[in-house]
């Protein structure tokens, strides 16, 4: 209460009273003591994040109407994996710039927990929600992990008809897929105890690349499929569904050119627009279809998880 007074040119008991009053009015406890001093209750995080809100809409507002005419500038930094940052943001970066030219963006490519909020980054993808208080957290979409490889190496080394014959196949595997295993279907953790990965890198690149060059077959989010157009999506049911967000402070939100790429990130990965990042599994070939005017009703029988 005291540096709460200090900060706002308040007597310490003027700063009691009104909160008092503002308690006394919402019926409902703000504060409680403990031995670390005065803490939020749940009512009153639920009011600060209110507050926040209310308080960031009005000076968005406000910057809005300044900026009216006049061309909004800066620079953004933002944080995403090794897939989503080079393969599809950057692929859709032209399409940021020529509405805001005049927006640096520095795009590292890393996982993020919660640096938006150490200020080490504006944005932030991340694959689990954050619970820290200051963090808007919107979510982005869905992540389906399936299988690909090259026509050449399918040619040599035939179609698997299921997970299941993974072992007579060279599996190549990025790093983090390797650690999120648990999280992905039944069937996959049962497998991992005699799956020999032949490959296992850190770079998505790398992966890609050894599957174009009939290195054996990659698992890789669907989106891959609208960009590598030298890989075969395998006729088999998605093996992972991995929700992703993000996230950024109301410090971004406040800035027009912060409020620009949020715009634009939550346009890029728009469900209806495109399909890879819906909730429900649709395979590479019937959203193809789906473009050419095919009939895809039961094209393959797939259903969004597996059923072996």
């Amino acid at each position: 209460m005291t540096a709460a007074a200090r900060t706002l040119g308040e007597s310490t008991p003027t700063v009691s009273r009104r909160i008092n009053d503002l308690e006394r009015e919402l019926g409902t406890k703000l504060f409680q003591r403990s031995k670390r001093g005065v803490e939020l209750t749940a009512a009153g995080k639920r009011l600060l994040d209110l507050v926040q809100k209310m308080q960031g809409l009005v000076e968005t507002v406000g910057d809005q109407v300044a900026e009216n005419n006049t061309t909004i500038a800066g620079a953004v930094k933002i944080i995403a994996g090794d897939g989503l940052g080079p393969y599809w943001i950057a692929k859709h970066l032209p399409q940021f710039h020529e509405t805001v030219p005049k927006v640096q963006v520095d795009l590292e490519i890393g996982l993020a927990v919660e640096e938006v909020v150490h200020r080490q980054a504006d944005m932030a993808i991340v694959f689990e929600k954050p619970s820290h208080p200051e963090i808007i957290a919107q979510r982005l979409g869905t992540l389906h992990y399936m299988c690909f490889a090259s026509q050449d190496y399918i040619d040599k080394k035939g179609h698997p008809q299921s997970i299941f014959e993974f072992q007579d196949h060279k599996l190549l595997m990025h790093t983090a897929y390797v650690h999120q295993v648990e999280r992905w279907s039944k069937n996959i953790k049962q497998l991992k105890d005699f799956i020999d990965y032949s490959v296992i890198t850190n770079s998505g690149t790398a992966l890609i690349t050894l599957a174009s060059n009939s290195g054996g077959i990659a698992i890789l989010p669907s989106y891959i499929a609208e960009i590598e157009k030298d890989l075969v999506p395998l006729h088999l049911p998605a093996l992972a569904p991995i929700q992703f967000w993000l996230t950024y402070t109301e410090r971004v939100r406040r800035n027009p050119a912060g409020m620009a790429a949020i715009e634009w990130l939550l346009s890029i990965f728009n469900e209806q627009q495109h399909k890879w990042f819906q909730s429900d599994f649709v395979h590479p070939d019937k959203v193809d279809a789906a473009r050419k005017g095919i009939d895809t009703k039961d094209i393959f029988g797939l259903s969004s998880s597996i059923q072996l």
